[in-house]
């Protein structure tokens, strides 16, 4: 994600449930405590909540687990990859703005705005849709997906309700890679230099760490300058580059290819 550009579309194709539908309020407890703390040893998670009852916590994991919202892997308990349950709306107040700004799953209302973000960047990057976000609306209302090919999901940042930043992540359930994610975002011209795309990526990273995943992708073209300088800063790493991945103008462009750890 970077403050000055680089937009994209998702894909959204089915729903999933939410933490309100747990009916049970000690089953919701240990749910919570899990996306609270990030991935968690079953016997540190029995230490906090059960610590004299190895039998109730067990009983309410396996609940969990057969309802889709926890998996155990790895002798650690964690969040069933779904990045709209780990995304809780968070409001902060930053020094530019008159108003507080709002990070939150995007939803069906937020995307003639998105659309409109996205076109007005589409100098700026090259991979952008014009004409729609790419998503269908889940049962919520939500932009978000999960199915057997893997996962993505949209957040904005919002101001007095308007969209002035979004990010969009991707990830997949191949073996090899289901540890990583990918970022793409950006943030309105007339909201950029605010510090709104730092709060933005530090929500993004949060929510990816309660999912369990580990490292952050992003792609930018070279002529991007400003976002890579960006996500420098903030402690990504350039890891590669693919020559002239991209014609922008009648011209090539590399694809600089950037990573950082999640934060544990």
């Amino acid at each position: 994600m970077r403050e000055n550009s680089s937009p994209t579309s998702g894909v959204v194709r089915s729903s999933t449930a939410s933490v309100t539908e747990i009916d049970d309020e000690e089953r919701r407890t240990v749910y919570e405590y899990v996306v609270e703390h990030g991935p968690v040893r079953p016997r540190r998670l029995q230490e906090a909540l059960y610590p004299n009852d190895r039998r109730a916590i067990d009983h309410h994991l396996a609940l969990l687990e057969q309802n889709g919202l926890l998996v155990e892997t790895d002798d650690r308990v964690r969040v069933t990859a779904d990045l709209k349950r780990a995304a809780e709306p968070k409001t902060v107040g930053l020094a530019s703005f008159d108003s507080p700004v709002e990070f939150r799953p995007a939803t069906e209302n937020d995307e003639a705005e998105l659309v409109d973000v996205m076109r007005s960047m589409t100098d700026e990057q090259p991979s952008v849709e014009t004409t729609s976000t790419g998503a269908t609306v889940t049962d919520d209302g939500t932009l978000h997906c999960r199915d057997s090919t893997g996962e993505c999901a949209v957040y904005v940042a919002t101001i007095e309700d308007a969209v002035c930043g979004w990010v969009h992540i991707e990830a997949t359930d191949r073996a090899q890679t289901a540890h990583t994610a990918t970022v793409t975002g950006g943030v309105a011209e007339s909201r950029r230099e605010a510090g709104l795309g730092t709060r933005l990526l530090a929500y993004t990273r949060q929510c990816v760490d309660r999912c369990g995943y580990e490292k952050l992708y992003q792609h930018l073209p070279e002529t991007n300058q400003a976002g890579i300088d960006f996500l420098v800063d903030r402690g990504w790493t350039v890891e590669a580059t693919r020559d002239d991945h991209y014609l922008l103008d009648g011209t090539y462009v590399d694809d600089v290819i950037l990573s950082a750890a999640v934060d544990r």
